[in-house]
């Protein structure tokens, strides 16, 4: 098993290397999230001694439940499921990052849980880019205005965005148009230039568009 784990983050590496390369006047480096959700401590395990320092959750029990288990050094955890209210004391306490802030109540729930434990937290929006109404995110007009509010939060450092374009919809028309929020929103907030796209399928052309935070699971770890 470690073996072929070994082999599937070498060729997404590369692939993430090539894909780099590609993008003009790339300055930043593409952080890879292993989306580790219904995956073993086992499997978990391996990756980070391959190398992998960044774990995707879901669920915030098993969040909660894995970062017991594998309290190592330098590994951060990023929440990138729907948020709810009664999971917030438990997102905050155990994740290092949230890529779904999408509404005024939870990032202050969020916030206010964070200031009980004397911590800071990563934040991201998320943005609903393809305005598909089953998606959860905020509408792309509504950004500004709701990363003012976050940036008002002092135990949330807003960090920039996450999108997750439509396979089905034009996805090129959706990641330009992601680049162009993400452009816009550090004009106004400078540090917030992360923009968390890309998945096992379509991580190579969010790099080219410009993403610089990809979520890749199966294509880690293989199908559930």
């Amino acid at each position: 098993m470690q073996k072929k784990l070994r082999k599937h983050i070498n060729d997404i590496q590369l692939s993430i290397e090539r894909a780099s390369k590609e993008t003009l006047n790339r300055s930043d480096e593409v952080t890879l999230i292993a989306v580790s959700k219904k995956k073993s401590i086992e499997h978990i395990k391996y990756a980070y001694e391959i190398g992998i320092r960044n774990f995707g959750e879901n669920y915030a029990q098993e969040l909660e439940e894995k970062v017991k288990k594998l309290n190592f050094e330098n590994m951060i955890w990023h929440f990138i499921g729907p948020l709810q209210s009664n999971k917030a004391k438990i997102i905050s306490k155990n994740a290092h990052w949230i890529h779904s802030l999408d509404r005024e109540k939870i990032a202050n729930k969020v916030n206010s849980e964070c200031n009980n434990l004397n911590k800071k937290i990563n934040g991201c929006i998320q943005v609903n880019i393809s305005e598909e109404s089953s998606k959860y995110g905020l509408r792309p007009k509504e950004l500004l205005d709701f990363a003012d509010h976050v940036k008002s939060l002092e135990n949330i450092n807003l960090k920039g965005i996450m999108v997750l374009p439509s396979l089905a919809g034009d996805s090129k028309e959706q990641m330009i148009k992601s680049k162009e929020l993400i452009d816009k929103l550090t004009k106004f907030h400078p540090n917030a230039n992360r923009l968390s796209m890309g998945t096992t399928n379509d991580f190579e052309s969010a790099i080219k568009f410009g993403s610089n935070m990809v979520r890749i699971g199966e294509l880690i770890f293989g199908k559930r």
